[in-house]
């Protein structure tokens, strides 16, 4: 073999290893943004199930209320918000 043969193959070696290393690294990145994108899901869905806690309770508590002082019908009014994301969502699995 000539030392211009073996200079091209260590060449490309290194350069086959660069690749390689390059695109873990680019995996790896982009597995850890999917991550974060999750974990930003998984908090809004758990800001919206803490509010819609919140406003059954409210209307719970109004409900009883209501019924407690032997009022006539209608019940109260849902509270405002509490049904306003009943489209279905994404992150929700069916």
């Amino acid at each position: 073999m000539s030392e211009a043969s073996i200079v091209t193959i260590v060449v490309a070696i290194i350069g086959g290893t660069a690749g390689i290393t390059g695109g873990a690294l680019a995996y790896r990145q982009a597995w850890i943004a999917r991550r974060e994108n999750r974990q930003e899901r998984l908090e809004a869905r758990l800001a919206r199930a803490e509010r819609d806690n919140r406003l059954l309770w409210l209307w719970s508590r109004r409900l009883v209320d209501h019924i407690y002082r032997g009022q006539q019908p209608p019940p109260p009014e849902a509270p405002a918000g509490l049904f306003e994301d009943t489209a279905q969502r994404k992150d929700i699995p069916t």
